[in-house]
C-alpha cells in the first residue's frame, strides 16, 4: 500500500469515526413536525421545501413532513384538530373561522404582505370586466378563500351579489374544466398564471388573468402560517425553530433568488410538478413575501403590522357579515419571529 493510500485510507477511517454516535452519549430524536399547506404543492411554496431539503429543519430538532391543503379554510379546520403543527392560510379563512366558530388558532407569521387573489378566464373569452361574470360558472375547490371573500370581490368589482354558479371540484381540475369550457372562469392564486397558461397551450389554447383582486382595492394582509393556541402555549421554541429554518429557506429560495434551485426541491417531492410553472410561481410569490415594506427594512419578515391587520380584520368583518369583530390578539402573535423590528 503506497503512502498516498494509507494517508487516504487513515482519513476515511477518521470521518466514519467522527460520523458515529459517541459511545454512552443518546441522540435527540427529532420532534415529528407537520406543515398543511393551503393547495397542492407548487413553486409558492419553494422556501418550505428548501429548508427541508438543505437540512435546516433538522439542524432545529424538527422532522418536518409537507402535507398538500384543500383550501384555506379547510386547514384552519385542520390545524384545528391536531393534524399538523403548522398551518399555510389566508388571513380571512382564520379570521371567519374565529369571528362565526371561536376557533383557537392564531397566525404566527404573515406570509404574502398582500392578497394573491385573481380571476383567470380564456383568453377568447367574450368576458372583459368582472360585471361580466353576472350568470356564469365559475369552478371553485372546498375551502377556497376566493370563494370565502367572494363578497367582498364584489363590493369592489360592482358584481351584482349571488349571480354566480359555484362549481364546486379539486383544485387540480379547475384549470382543465375552463381550458375544456365546463366552467367560464377560475378563481386562482395570481402566483398560478405561468402554470395554468403552459397547461392551456398544450392544448393548443390560452388563459389570461381578469383582474387581480389586488388592482381592485383589495390591500390587505393576506396569506399567514397559522398554529393552534395550544401549540403555541405549550410548545413555543418548537414554532420559533419552525420560524427560523422556514425564513431561512425563503432568504436563500426567494430574497437570494435560487428559483430554480428551489424547484428542483419541489420536483423531488412531487415530480408531477410542471417545472416552468413552478418557477414562474416561485418569482411571483417571492415579490408578495419580499414586498416594498420588507426590503426597505421598515418591517421584517412575517411581521405583522398591527393597524394594517385591524383594517383587515375590520374589513372581512363587515364584508362576509362576521358573528363578533374578534381582537386583534386572537388573530395574531408578532412573538414567534427571530426577528422583529
Amino acid at each position: 500500500m503506497t503512502r498516498a493510500a494509507r494517508r487516504l485510507l487513515t482519513l476515511v477511517v477518521v470521518l466514519a469515526t467522527l460520523a458515529l454516535p459517541v459511545a454512552g452519549v443518546a441522540q435527540k430524536p427529532l420532534k415529528p413536525y407537520t406543515l398543511i399547506l393551503d393547495f397542492v404543492p407548487t413553486g409558492e411554496y419553494v422556501p418550505h421545501y428548501t429548508a427541508l431539503e438543505k437540512g435546516w429543519y433538522r439542524e432545529e430538532g424538527l422532522d418536518v413532513k409537507i402535507v398538500r391543503g384543500q383550501g384555506s379554510a379547510d386547514t384552519v379546520k385542520r390545524i384545528a384538530a391536531g393534524q399538523g403543527e403548522v398551518g399555510i392560510s389566508d388571513i380571512s379563512a382564520l379570521i371567519a373561522a374565529r369571528a362565526n366558530t371561536d376557533v383557537a388558532v392564531k397566525a404566527i407569521a404573515l406570509w404574502y404582505r398582500r392578497p394573491p387573489h385573481g380571476i383567470f378566464v380564456r383568453a377568447d373569452s367574450p368576458i372583459k370586466t368582472p360585471k361580466d361574470l353576472e350568470g356564469k360558472k365559475l369552478a371553485i375547490s372546498p375551502g377556497n378563500s376566493h370563494q370565502i371573500l367572494w363578497p367582498v370581490f364584489e363590493r369592489l368589482s360592482g358584481l351584482k351579489p349571488n349571480s354566480v354558479t359555484w362549481v364546486t371540484m379539486d383544485a387540480a381540475s379547475m384549470p382543465p374544466s375552463l381550458i375544456r369550457g365546463a366552467t367560464d372562469a377560475v378563481p386562482f392564486f395570481v402566483v398560478h398564471e405561468a402554470r395554468i397558461r403552459k397547461i392551456a397551450r398544450q392544448q393548443n389554447a390560452d388563459i389570461r388573468v381578469l383582474t387581480a383582486w389586488a388592482d381592485l382595492g383589495l390591500d390587505l394582509s393576506s396569506t399567514s402560517l397559522v398554529a393552534r393556541e395550544e401549540t403555541i402555549a405549550k410548545d413555543p421554541e418548537g414554532l420559533k425553530a419552525f420560524l427560523r429554518a422556514t425564513l431561512k429557506g425563503a432568504d436563500y429560495a426567494f430574497r437570494g433568488k435560487h428559483f430554480d434551485e428551489g424547484v428542483g426541491y419541489v420536483l423531488k417531492h412531487h415530480p408531477e410538478v410542471d417545472p416552468e410553472g413552478a418557477i414562474g410561481a416561485a418569482q411571483v410569490a417571492a415579490r408578495f413575501v419580499y414586498a416594498e415594506e420588507v426590503t426597505s427594512g421598515k418591517v421584517a419578515v412575517g411581521q405583522f403590522e398591527p393597524g394594517r391587520l385591524e383594517k383587515t380584520r375590520d374589513t372581512y368583518t363587515q364584508y362576509l357579515e362576521l358573528k363578533r369583530k374578534v381582537p386583534l390578539e386572537e388573530i395574531y402573535t408578532n412573538d414567534l419571529l427571530p426577528e422583529k423590528k
